[in-house]
């Protein structure tokens, strides 16, 4: 360690781990030992709970590292299916409908996941005659134009 590192301060030794994208590259730019700028580092970040280093405190998510949001957004078709459908209705526009099996298709999603959906784009859906054959408006104003029309 160098005579000038030793006048560093726990927030310059973040400053300088923020700067440089990790306490290794910090501790080259300033001449010491990174085990060092990571002691100092956490005397300002308080103490780590669980597997966290220094980086993840200070520097934020590292790269690679993936959410929660990320896995649902990958695999959670409670996230996924909604996201479709809203994407699907987008399409069609304020003044555009399909049936209930095209549109379907046009979200990628299968009849059983909007199934499990319908309810919560109720506003959306218009139910046809008896045969409850169903109908998917772009617009909450066109379906209910169009239940008005039945």
């Amino acid at each position: 360690m160098s005579g000038n590192t030793q006048k560093i301060t726990p927030e310059q030794a973040i400053a300088a781990i923020k700067k440089y994208g990790g306490a290794r590259p910090a501790a080259r730019a300033l001449g010491c030992c990174h085990g060092w700028l990571i002691r100092l580092a956490r005397r300002a970040a308080g103490p780590l709970t669980g597997p966290e280093t220094v980086n993840h405190v200070i520097a934020g998510k590292p790269k690679g590292v993936k959410s929660l949001t990320d896995f649902r957004q990958v695999y959670d078709k409670d996230t996924i299916v909604p996201a479709k459908i809203r994407e699907a209705l987008g399409k069609l526009g304020a003044g555009g409908w399909e049936y209930e099996v095209e549109f379907a298709k046009m979200a990628g999603v299968s009849l059983y996941d909007l199934g499990r959906v319908r309810d919560r784009f109720a506003n959306n859906v218009v139910t046809i005659g008896r045969e409850s054959k169903r109908a998917w408006a772009g617009s909450k104003a066109l379906a209910q134009q169009m239940r008005e029309m039945l």
